[in-house]
């Protein structure tokens, strides 16, 4: 069937996205994309799950290939999807309007993404079903971005508010945690905090090269962040 053909280049997808292969892993989402877009309205809404994990994840391969209009496209394609059962997916909403907005920072257009991320962030804290750690990824996001647009102070709150986030909801020495110090740690530097930035690119190194294999890239960032 259609569906089962689909699934199958899905996981073939993703099995060359874990063996760092993204030329082949957007062929197979392409093709089963194809297939999908093939099928009738009816058959398509029967398959809205595995259609919707196919549009993210070509959409997150042309993104990581900086092909930023693609990967626009594919987003708001996924977004109408989602919209047809908007309560049912307001979660995968949220991670979908997340990921358009980091699409646009990426590619130049920060004024938007941050007025995005403002909208992701209403969302997520006027609603408990959202997973915390959503919420902090959400804030470390647009921190980055408003650090693209040199709002220095407010990305330093929101940076902040998110590594809180994710010290107590994940275990010490976790690779996560480690970003996010690293991150914060930028943003102090470029606000001339350097004392203080010292001591979270050194507290992100350490939680790295306790959780990481020796020559892992994050600690290489992490000791070009400390030196």
């Amino acid at each position: 069937s259609n569906f089962r053909r689909v699934e199958a280049l899905h996981c073939m997808g993703r099995a060359c996205q874990l063996h760092v292969n993204p030329q082949a892993a957007q062929m197979y989402f392409s093709n089963a994309l194809q297939v999908i877009e093939r099928c009738g309205e009816h058959e398509k809404r029967a398959m809205a799950h595995i259609y919707s994990l196919v549009l993210g994840s070509l959409a997150r391969c042309y993104e990581n290939q900086q092909m930023f209009m693609e990967s626009e496209s594919l987003y708001l394609t996924l977004l109408s999807l989602l919209k047809e059962e908007p309560q049912e997916n307001r979660c995968d909403i949220a991670a979908t309007l997340n990921n358009l907005a980091t699409n646009y920072c990426n590619s130049g257009r920060v004024e938007k993404a941050i007025e995005m991320f403002e909208q992701v962030m209403e969302m997520q804290t006027a609603d408990s079903a959202y997973n915390p750690l959503d919420v902090s990824a959400t804030m470390m996001n647009m921190g980055w971005c408003l650090m693209e647009s040199c709002q220095y102070e407010r990305a330093l709150s929101l940076l902040e508010k998110s590594v809180a986030i994710r010290k107590k909801c994940l275990p010490h020495e976790h690779v996560e945690v480690a970003n996010s110090l690293r991150i914060l740690s930028a943003c102090c530097e470029r606000v001339g905090e350097i004392k203080r930035a010292t001591q979270l690119a050194e507290e992100a190194l350490s939680i790295a090269s306790s959780c990481l294999p020796r020559n892992h890239a994050n600690i290489a960032v992490c000791k070009g962040t400390s030196g």
